[in-house]
């Protein structure tokens, strides 16, 4: 867990059962969470986010708003279970 005060609103970001015994470089993400901080904090309660790691993994975290903003990481979604399908949007006619 990482308590942080951000422009005078204090926040923390924490991981979750789920990934605070994963193999993570946890200052890389909290430098790369701080760095987004007033996305995160106009974000909306409950918002979704996916933060990249420095192995490339997506880091998955949510936003609660309350007396502190709490952010979690929730999941790491390694690369081998990425899945990307290229379409091209058509133009409404």
């Amino acid at each position: 867990m990482f308590r942080y005060n951000y422009n005078g609103k204090e926040l923390i970001i924490r991981f979750t059962s789920q990934t605070k015994n994963m193999n993570l470089n946890k200052d890389d993400l909290y430098n790369k969470i701080i760095s987004i901080c007033d996305k995160i904090l106009d974000a909306d309660h409950g918002t979704s986010f996916i933060v990249e790691d420095d192995e490339g993994r997506f880091a998955v975290g949510t936003v609660q708003h309350g007396e502190l903003t709490v952010i979690s990481i929730h999941h790491l979604v390694e690369q081998t279970q990425m899945y990307f399908q290229r379409r091209e949007a058509k133009k409404p006619s």
